[in-house]
């Protein structure tokens, strides 16, 4: 099993931008010396309550904080971005990092970023399976002709190319049906967010597996799985800590558009409690550990991605949590 560590925002436009560059650099580096070999950052837009630096260039940066450690965009808006361009910049970042790249992608969900870009209802999935198409086509490194619904290319052959040949695994990442159908079709491997419940993530786990059989393609050989966890003494002190995590981060998360399919709703009291249960790994370093062990022996997950961070938090807890799962939840994995 291998371990990443999220650069999730925690910060709105209020916190200096170098104070979150920095706590991010540290994060990394103390990951590294505990073990974990990945480093993964996502992308939004236009965010008011929290600030996303774009993914490329961030783990650009980070990754020489860290250097041993490989890179993942978790996930990049796919559906928005310009496929051309996209495809050399994760070019640029695999060459940087001297081929460690995993290139996350995924539909996005905010309505304002979608206005932002003028994507349309109708256009989301289309637009996200095309360009998934042309930047695959322009990491061949051969001469490329494309005529698509919205981007085409003519007699196009890149000089900037991935180190990795034919480029990047590609993650998919989502939580609803026709998001894992995309992915066990058109992807390497599907990257779960932590939204479904533990029930639902086994049976998303099977949807991803069975689909992929039916098309014919081979098994999957990553399988990176988001979970949130929170290590304490206790259970119950963990679940303590998670209710004030989650009123801070899932409230963004439903301000910002999340809905639909094995997504939390809003919860209070005693459900709440019941819902977080569902859907996180809580208590001592010996269960957390457990869960985690159970994880990759029932569903095969290859990678871990660990968030330590959350909004209204001090990094100074994070790097507490982050210490903590380093020194007494590795080492009870390590075999």
């Amino acid at each position: 099993m291998k371990f990443g560590i999220l650069l999730t925002s925690v910060y709105g436009r209020s916190v200096p931008a170098t104070r979150q560059r920095d706590e991010h650099a540290e994060l990394v580096r103390t990951a590294e010396q505990a073990g974990f070999s990945l480093m993964v950052a996502g992308q939004h837009f236009l965010g008011a309550e929290l600030r996303y630096f774009q993914p490329v260039p961030w783990l650009t940066y980070m990754a020489q904080q860290a250097p041993s450690m490989d890179v993942a965009t978790g996930i990049v808006l796919l559906s928005m971005v310009n496929p051309v361009d996209m495809a050399e910049q994760i070019s640029t970042l695999d060459v940087v990092t001297d081929g460690r790249v995993r290139f996350g992608v995924g539909l996005g969900y905010s309505p304002h970023e979608f206005d932002a870009f003028g994507v349309g209802k109708g256009e989301r999935v289309p637009r996200f399976e095309e360009s998934l198409d042309l930047i695959r086509r322009l990491w061949s490194g051969e001469k490329v002709t494309f005529a698509g619904r919205f981007t085409a290319v003519h007699d196009a052959q890149p000089a900037v190319q991935p180190v990795q040949s034919g480029g990047p695994p590609v993650w998919i990442g989502g939580q609803a049906t026709g998001a894992v159908k995309r992915a066990a079709t058109l992807g390497d491997a599907w990257y779960t967010p932590p939204f479904p419940t533990h029930a639902q993530l086994y049976e998303m786990h099977r949807l991803f597996v069975d689909t992929r059989a039916a098309a014919g393609q081979a098994p999957a050989a990553e399988f990176p799985v988001r979970r949130e966890l929170l290590i304490a003494d206790s259970r119950e002190e963990a679940m303590e800590a998670a209710l004030v995590r989650y009123r801070a981060r899932y409230e963004t998360y439903r301000k910002w558009g999340l809905k639909g399919q094995n997504t939390p709703v809003e919860k209070s009291g005693q459900e709440l409690r019941e819902d977080i249960d569902q859907r996180f790994i809580l208590g001592t370093p010996e269960e957390c550990a457990a869960e985690l062990h159970k994880l990759g022996d029932e569903i095969g997950m290859t990678h871990f991605v660990y968030k330590p961070h959350w909004p209204g938090l001090p990094h100074a807890e994070a790097m507490r949590q982050l210490d903590r799962f380093g020194a007494e939840v590795i080492p009870l994995l390590a075999d």
